[in-house]
């Protein structure tokens, strides 16, 4: 890390801490998520004074490179990543690989069993105790937890439990493969409460707010392909409805 100010230079010295501290984060001196030193570990390094020091992290803030968290000091911020919701049903492994993260899955369960909620009955227009696949998984990017998936669909679609679940996307398997097109109905977003289960299978922290996403997906003429319930994502995720 070159902590060398030129104090004799036309640039003036906040610009030119700007710049280091901007190179420092690139160069990942500082992680994304990562606290930087305070203001005075960045005077005393770069051997100019805290107001100097504070024009070039305001500088920082403005451009939305590091955030200032209230009692806890200035963080580098995460990347932002987008999922469009106005575009047609898009499978988390597509939703992954748009953004430039790398897909992967923890299967938690993938079986047959009769759906308790009536919602979910009556759109895969089942009947009484008639059963459906039932598949939830923890999704992830880079190795870490995104968001919990669960979905319920009919029994035509049973050849979803001979998958790797845990590495091949349903999406990809149905359109590819099985040639369905596939189309969103209603969604439905939340903002809910991590409980213990939640908080450990994404690794936040307990009642850390959470986007929950509720959907139905159907083929062109109306028939049921999946329930959608999706719960996660957290704060470096936007979501573009139209």
């Amino acid at each position: 890390m070159d902590a060398a100010m030129n104090h004799d230079s036309i640039i003036p010295l906040y610009a030119q801490v700007e710049e280091q501290l901007k190179r420092d984060i690139e160069n990942g001196v500082y992680s994304k998520n990562g606290r930087i030193p305070t203001e005075a570990e960045l005077a005393k390094q770069y051997n100019v004074s805290r107001i100097t020091v504070r024009r070039a992290v305001e500088d920082l803030v403005s451009q939305g490179l590091v955030e200032k968290k209230q009692g806890k000091g200035t963080f580098v911020t995460a990347q932002k990543f987008s999922r469009r919701l106005d575009t047609g049903p898009m499978g988390f492994t597509e939703m992954c690989e748009s953004v430039g993260l790398t897909p992967s899955a923890q299967n938690l369960k993938a079986e047959i069993c009769v759906p308790k909620s009536a919602e979910i009955r009556k759109f895969l227009q089942l009947q009484d105790r008639e059963p459906a696949i039932h598949i939830s998984r923890l999704r992830c990017g880079n190795g870490k937890p995104i968001a919990f998936e669960e979905s319920y669909y009919p029994m035509i679609y049973s050849d979803l439990l001979s998958l790797n679940l845990e590495k091949e996307s349903i999406y990809a398997y149905l359109r590819e493969v099985k040639g369905i097109e596939l189309r969103s109905t209603t969604i439905r977003l939340s903002i809910i409460k991590a409980d213990a289960r939640l908080a450990k299978l994404l690794c936040v922290p307990r009642n850390a707010a959470q986007l929950e996403i509720r959907g139905f997906v159907i083929q062109p003429d109306g028939q049921p392909v999946h329930t959608s319930y999706q719960v996660g994502y957290g704060e470096n995720f936007e979501f573009i409805v139209r």
